[in-house]
């Protein structure tokens, strides 16, 4: 099957190992198929945040790891469109504009019966309930200052892009209800019948009393010097295991975890704590490994 998948690394510190997780993940779905595409969008909106430095050593990394991708873009060049999808969403009575943001209005989406529930692809059903209804269809998506509120810019690009499959953390399942509802809109208003992409949430990457890796805490652990294949046979196996969890998969390269990924192994929705002796394990097995004979 043909997947078009993405990933929406932010400028505001370097790709991280969570990042880089992600990353993988999802390049490991496009894989699946020559036709698919794989994305790399900056996700630039918070533009007191980003930095215009830190662009360029995102792709550097996912050059260096050997994650080619098929295209890339910068959400803040697309400032206009967003404006554009918010006056359409105004114009059939889904939005309105209120102390100079654009937000969602409840009364036209109650009217035309959309919800907010969804499948997530790893756990199962989500439905909604009427506190998450009522905080989804109020949801500011055009900013005071003109820049688009995350969710929002989130959806129009995933809708334009035809993106089939969304991977990425647990902590996006709240954002989740808020986009499907999106999603069913641009769908109405744009006279497509699309869908919802699919979701799989895969869970965080923790210390190891549990605590949830803050990006801070994960810029701190130096990945200079690790062998690039052995850091993705380690990232892989942050929240992913083949069915047949043996010594002989210990190694999985990416070749072999191209076969894998889908049809042989299992996403999970637990979180992955950080074992960093484990990645100093594999990082000596792959030098070994490329040892010239």
């Amino acid at each position: 099957m043909k997947h078009v998948v993405r990933i929406a690394p932010s400028p505001t510190g370097r790709l991280h190992i969570g990042t880089i997780r992600t990353a993988y993940h999802n390049w490991l779905i496009a894989k699946q198929n020559p036709e698919s595409t794989f994305i790399v969008r900056i996700d630039d909106t918070d533009l007191e945040r980003s930095k215009e430095e830190l662009i360029q050593p995102i792709f550097d990394s996912l050059s260096k790891l050997g994650l080619d991708y098929d295209k890339t873009f910068r959400q803040s060049e697309r400032f206009d469109r967003y404006i554009q999808v918010a006056k359409a969403l105004i114009n059939y009575g889904y939005a309105e504009e209120d102390d100079g943001c654009i937000r969602l209005l409840p009364d036209g989406i109650l009217k035309s019966g959309f919800i907010c529930e969804w499948e997530d692809e790893i756990t199962g059903s989500k439905p909604s309930n009427s506190q998450i209804d009522e905080y989804s269809m109020s949801q500011v998506i055009i900013k005071s200052d003109g820049s688009p509120a995350y969710n929002f810019a989130s959806v129009v690009d995933d809708y334009d892009e035809g993106v089939t499959w969304i991977v990425r953390g647990v902590d996006h399942i709240s954002n989740t209800y808020k986009q499907a509802l999106i999603f069913r809109l641009l769908d109405e208003v744009f006279l497509t019948k699309k869908g919802l992409p699919k979701f799989s949430h895969v869970g965080l990457v923790c210390h190891s009393s549990g605590k949830k890796l803050s990006k801070r805490d994960s810029d701190e652990i130096n990945l200079e010097g690790v062998n690039s294949e052995a850091l993705l046979n380690y990232v892989l196996r942050l929240g992913w295991s083949p069915k047949e969890d043996t010594k002989a998969n210990n190694i999985i390269d990416k070749n072999k975890a191209i076969k894998l990924f889908l049809e042989e192994g299992n996403i999970k929705s637990s979180n992955a704590k950080i074992d960093l002796d484990k990645l100093d394990w594999y990082n000596k097995k792959y030098n070994n490994i490329m040892k010239p004979v």
